[in-house]
Formats: C-alpha cells, sequence, structure tokens
C-alpha cells in the first residue's frame, strides 16, 4: 500500500469524521442557544409576573396608608365629613358605614393585624397573606365606592409623587430577594397605545439580546422598558444540566470518533505489516522450496542417480532445505503458542555467568572470525531461575541481529549485571542503530523496519516479538535505545 494512497483513504476517513463532528456541534450549540434564549423568555415572564405581584403590594400598602389606617384609628363618631378616604363623591354615610365594617372585618380577620404591624415596621407583606383573604379587605372598600387604584391614581397627579420610587423600590426587593445577581439597569421611555404594542415590545427587546420589562412611569399613561443586567450567569446555570449533556454528547461523539479513527489506523497498520510479512515470508520458504526443488530436478532430470556422492550431496541439500522450513514453521507455532498462554516454560536455577559465557563462546565459535564479540561479566555469581533454551535463542537471536544489522565490522559486547532486586544482559553494537520512529515498534509481530522491496536481509519480523513474548513468561521485560554517539542497545530485565 503507497503512502499516497495511505493518505488518500486517511482524508475519505477523516473527511466525514470532521463534517459529522461539525453538524453535531452545531446542533448542540444551536439547541442551547434556544434553551439559553427561553430561560431568557421565562426569566423575563417571571420579572413581568413579579413586576405585578409588586404593583398589587404597593397598592395594598397604599390602601393601607391611606384608607384602612385613617379609617381604623378614625375617634369622632359622629362627624364623619372630615374624614379624608376615597374621593370628593364619597358622602359620610358611605365612610360611616365603611369604618363600621372596617372594623368588625379586622376584629373577626386578626391575621391583618400581623400585616399591618409588618406594614409599618419596613413596607412588607406576609406571604401567608397573599391568598383569597388578600383581596377580601379590598372588597370591602369596594361596597363604598373606596378602590386601590383610585389611591395610586390622586397621588400620581401630585406635583410632589413619589408613588413610582415606592412601587420601583418594592419590585427591585423582590427581585433581590428572587434574583440575587440580577441588577436593574437603563429605563426607556415607550408610547402604550395597546395591549399589543406592548407584547411585541416584550418580544422585541428580547431579539435584540437584552433583557427587560414593561413598567407603568404613570399609571394609566406612560410606560417604560426597565432593562436588566448580570443575569448571563442566572441563566447560565438553569440550563446547567443541558450544558453538560451537551459537552458529555460532544465529549463521547470525539472519544467514539477517535477510537474509530486510530482503529483504522491499527488496522491499516496491520495490514501493512501483513503485506511486509506476506512478502518476506514468501521470499524466506521460496528459497528453501527453490533450492529443495532445484536439487530434486537434477536427481531426476540430468541422470546422476548413478553417481551415489552426487546424490547423496543433493539428498542432504533437500534434507537441510526441509529442516529450514520446519525451523521457519516451527517459529510461527511457537510464538503463538506463548502469545495465548498455551506454553509453559520449563525454569531452572542456572548460573547466568557460565550459561551467557557459552552462548557468547558458542556464537563466536559459529561465526568464526566474521564476528567481533566480547562478554563483560561482574565477578560474583549471579543465578536466577529461567527456561534455558528460550533465553538462549533470545539471546542468540539478539546477536545474530546485531550481525545481520551492524555491517561487516561490527562490533558486539554482551553485558552481564545485577542492580538491587534485578538481573540484566544487554548485547550493545556499533552499528547504524535504529530510526527513532521504529524503537517502540521493533517488539510487534511481524514487523520489520522497512526496506522497500529489498529483501537482502532475512528474517520475516518474529524474532524480537518472541524474545518479548518469552521476557513476560519470565515476568521481565526488554527494551531498545539508540546509543548517543553510534550503535543500538537491547537490554534484558529479569527479577531477581
Amino acid at each position: 500500500m503507497s503512502k499516497n494512497r495511505l493518505n488518500q483513504k486517511k482524508f475519505k476517513i477523516i473527511s466525514p469524521m470532521v463534517l459529522s463532528m461539525f453538524l453535531l456541534v452545531t446542533f448542540v450549540g444551536y439547541w442551547l442557544h434556544s434553551q439559553y434564549n427561553n430561560e431568557k423568555k421565562n426569566l423575563q415572564v417571571e420579572l413581568s409576573r413579579l413586576y405585578n405581584t409588586s404593583i398589587n403590594d404597593g397598592e395594598f400598602i397604599f390602601f393601607y396608608r391611606n384608607v384602612i389606617k385613617p379609617a381604623l384609628n378614625y375617634q369622632d363618631t359622629i362627624n364623619f365629613d372630615s374624614l379624608k378616604i376615597g374621593t370628593k363623591k364619597t358622602n359620610a354615610e358611605f365612610k360611616k358605614a365603611y369604618v363600621k365594617d372596617l372594623k368588625a372585618f379586622v376584629d373577626t380577620n386578626q391575621i391583618y393585624i400581623n400585616a399591618f404591624r409588618a406594614i409599618e415596621k419596613n413596607s412588607f407583606i406576609p406571604d401567608s397573606l397573599k391568598d383569597e383573604r388578600y383581596y377580601d379587605i379590598l372588597r370591602l372598600g369596594y361596597r363604598y365606592q373606596i378602590y386601590p387604584a383610585q389611591i395610586l391614581y390622586n397621588q400620581s397627579k401630585n406635583p410632589n409623587d413619589t408613588t413610582q420610587q415606592f412601587l420601583r423600590n418594592i419590585f427591585l426587593r423582590n427581585v433581590t430577594i428572587n434574583f440575587p445577581n440580577l441588577k436593574a439597569g437603563q429605563e426607556e421611555e415607550i408610547d402604550r397605545e395597546n395591549i399589543e404594542s406592548i407584547e411585541k415590545t416584550n418580544s422585541e427587546i428580547l431579539r435584540r439580546g437584552r433583557l427587560g420589562i414593561i413598567v407603568y412611569t404613570r399609571r394609566y399613561d406612560k410606560a417604560s422598558v426597565l432593562y436588566f443586567e448580570h443575569y448571563f450567569l442566572y441563566l447560565i446555570t438553569e440550563i446547567l444540566a443541558q450544558i453538560i449533556f451537551g459537552i458529555v454528547l460532544i465529549g463521547l461523539s470525539i472519544f467514539a470518533l477517535v477510537f474509530a479513527y486510530r482503529s483504522y489506523l491499527t488496522q491499516a497498520k496491520l495490514n501493512m505489516l501483513r503485506s511486509d510479512f506476506v512478502s518476506n515470508i514468501t521470499h524466506e520458504l521460496k528459497i528453501p522450496v527453490s533450492t529443495a526443488k532445484a536439487a530434486m530436478e537434477a536427481i531426476l532430470n540430468y541422470g546422476i542417480t548413478d553417481d551415489k556422492e552426487k546424490t547423496k550431496s543433493y539428498l542432504k541439500m533437500v534434507a537441510s532445505e526441509m529442516n529450514r522450513l520446519d525451523s521457519l514453521t516451527s517459529r510461527v507455532l511457537e510464538h503463538s503458542k506463548l502469545e495465548s498462554n498455551q506454553h509453559l516454560l520449563k525454569k531452572e536455577e542456572t548460573n547466568l555467568n557460565e550459561f551467557v559465557d557459552r552462548i557468547v563462546k558458542s556464537v563466536q565459535l559459529f561465526y568464526a572470525d566474521t564476528i567481533n564479540i566480547k562478554f563483560t561479566k561482574p565477578d560474583e555469581l549471579i543465578s536466577i531461575s529461567i527456561d534455558r533454551v528460550y533465553i538462549e535463542g533470545v539471546i542468540r537471536n539478539l546477536i545474530e541481529n546485531s550481525k545481520k544489522y551492524g555491517g561487516n565490522d561490527v562490533s558486539i559486547v554482551v553485558n552481564l549485571w545485577q542492580k538491587g532486586v534485578h538481573v540484566y544482559i544487554s548485547v550493545i553494537d556499533n552499528g547504524p542503530g535504529i530510526p527513532k520512529e521504529y524503537l517502540s515498534k521493533i517488539f510487534d509481530r511481524f514487523f520489520r523496519v522497512p526496506t522497500g522491496n529489498q529483501h537482502n536481509i532475512k528474517g520475516f519480523g518474529l524474532g524480537l516479538s518472541f524474545a518479548s513474548l518469552v521476557m513476560k513468561q519470565h515476568n521481565g521485560s526488554i527494551s531498545a535505545d539508540n546509543l548517543s554517539e553510534q550503535g543500538c542497545e537491547i537490554k534484558l530485565e529479569f527479577p531477581a
């Protein structure tokens, strides 16, 4: 699989992923924006309701101060013309009857006494009063043409009117109690033509990105928009659950996409490894098969059966190549067994000083003068429990790799030492080393440092992977690192 083709496939995979994430983020953003605006609209409705409640409270307080309190405190039981309640049209008989009924009503409804005390103390009406009883005392005045709204209207005609500020203070106090972080800001006067225009103004306020409600600077002629500030945090708190859900949804989607993409990359790498493995193992298997085939054809077609020595030589060649095939297949099978933990190691207490020394001498003897190898060991004896067959295979493989990849003049040093509760064996060469980008991959199954289509170095990527599995079976580890100047070090670590 070429690099350009792999990049094209990556682009085809990444593009829909990025597009889907963009659409998801856009959808979640739009949804949260809608939730934010809905909560903002609900807050506007709640503030309007609170404003109307505050106006009702103000009406009751003004009615108490201008009607109820003077009536209850009026001492003259004969002359009611001097009692200033109601309007100029309210006659003395109505006033007398009202005072009589009011006192009787308050005597039988003691709860109003607490309300009057609260009003006198801090202009506050207890919530316990705000039910049907709240209006009973107001309805009493209706019989005698004494209306709460009329009191406010009369106040608004006064040049020194402080009614609006009083009602505003009640409203702002209620806002502070119910929405501590909300602050009243700018106020803009508007024309109050009809209910439809007022409702339209409310919607336009929100569309302009501001939060405001309609308030009445004059009860019956003028109106204003009172804007509020510092509401963002409140609205965010209200939709916090939706925000968390949106973040979790996006987070899970990103995780799923990253996981899918990494799985794709892993699969692509596995495909490349498989392709390299097939190429390498085909090359490895083709040589003994071709050699054995050529030897058999020579025996059959060139009439050498009468020459016993030559026939024997060719048959030995065939047997050797078949043994090589058997060795290759056995290594693959052994690797699979170790990987699935089906193979149990046979561990024996081993003198590593002698064990490694024997391996080094054996390799030196086998390669004669084509290898320069040295073994350094400590003076003290190091003995641990290992599977001698597998560990010997691992060490031989490391030395042979140094010879194969290090070049003709490679020098190899095998070290043995103990530090604390660990025993180390390292194989160091002065070869070209391993490219940094492949250092973490050389222990993967079937992986070989890419060499293009060249197969000048035999192998199919199982040696170091097999070594890693063997070390795991020994509760140890294997690592690789390039030296600062030149060469590479492969280190085996055993528990002491």
